[in-house]
């Protein structure tokens, strides 16, 4: 893809690490970027040596480590510079950095005003769950859209999409982002929990007595919310589309949906302003991302 054929659109930023993992990512990006006609800016940033071992005096090795960081830095950039599909104008957006994979990527998404990250849920490789960890660092520090790409997955297409929403202000921005991804699907699936009342008001005191209104309660939640979901789906082009509503813990509900219909991408919502009792807090998009069996879209509040 060259830049003639970029449209005005936010460019994309993808981290990328130099290993099969790596790989993978990238394919994904790039064809994401390719079917949305996006920039697509690779970055692979280096924790430097003395990050692991800050407890450590470097001090007498100072040139040694400097120049083994710099050696690093070029087999990164050699190694990615040969990744299948890696147009010339990706590879003059390469940045290959030494430092703080959180900042880095973040100040990445800042000044490329992108609005969607591409990377790995987690990377196998290395530190335990290192990039994983990254992951939900870029989430907390930015409020860009975050594309985790699970080392399983099919660099191919999305072909069995679950959607996860609530009834929250995310509804219709969840739903937007998941048609720009269901070009090649055969399968969505929209699906809304319901945390259990007993659980919102778990007092014994205030809850007792109250368990038939609990119930009746539920059901009244469940028809309103199927309601403005099934209204807000056919708005995004996703008529005649089920609405699965479901009544339990949201990371537990969402991850066993994913499975049930063998998703190989989940598009839910991350809003940390979000009441208490809604679907979709922050907390149930880091806990699908933890135990995720395929990609995760996580959309953020605009």
């Amino acid at each position: 893809m060259s830049e003639d054929t970029i449209i005005s659109k936010a460019p994309i930023v993808v981290a990328i690490e130099p290993y099969e993992e790596g790989r993978h990512v990238f394919a994904v990006a790039s064809r994401i970027a390719k079917s949305q006609r996006r920039a697509l800016h690779p970055i692979n940033v280096v924790r430097p040596a003395i990050a692991f071992y800050a407890d450590l005096d470097f001090s007498p090795l100072n040139e040694s480590v400097l120049n083994w960081q710099s050696e690093l830095l070029r087999e990164n950039r050699d190694f990615l510079a040969q990744l299948p599909g890696l147009a010339p104008d990706h590879l003059d957006r390469l940045t290959v950095i030494a430092g703080n994979p959180i900042h880095e990527i973040s100040d990445s998404i800042e000044k490329t005003g992108a609005n969607l990250a591409i990377m790995g849920v987690h990377n196998r490789k290395g530190l335990k769950r290192l990039l994983g960890s990254t992951t939900h660092g870029v989430l907390n520090s930015t409020h860009c859209d975050v594309l985790a790409v699970h080392p399983d997955g099919d660099a191919e297409a999305y072909r069995r999409i679950l959607i996860a929403v609530d009834t929250s202000d995310l509804l219709d921005q969840v739903l937007a982002t998941a048609t720009r991804f269901a070009e090649a699907a055969e399968r969505i699936d929209i699906v809304s929990v319901i945390v259990p009342l007993n659980l919102v008001f778990p007092s014994p005191e205030a809850g007792m007595g109250l368990q038939p209104s609990f119930t009746a309660l539920t059901n009244d939640i469940k028809t309103q919310a199927r309601a403005k979901i099934t209204a807000a789906a056919d708005s995004a082009g996703l008529s005649n589309q089920a609405v699965n509503i479901r009544v339990g813990e949201p990371r537990d509900e969402i991850i066993a949906a994913a499975n049930e219909v063998q998703a190989d991408l989940i598009v839910l919502g991350s809003n940390n302003h979000s009441a208490m009792s809604r679907l979709l807090l922050g907390s149930t998009a880091r806990g699908v991302l933890n135990r995720t069996p395929c990609d995760v879209m996580v959309c953020r509040q605009r």
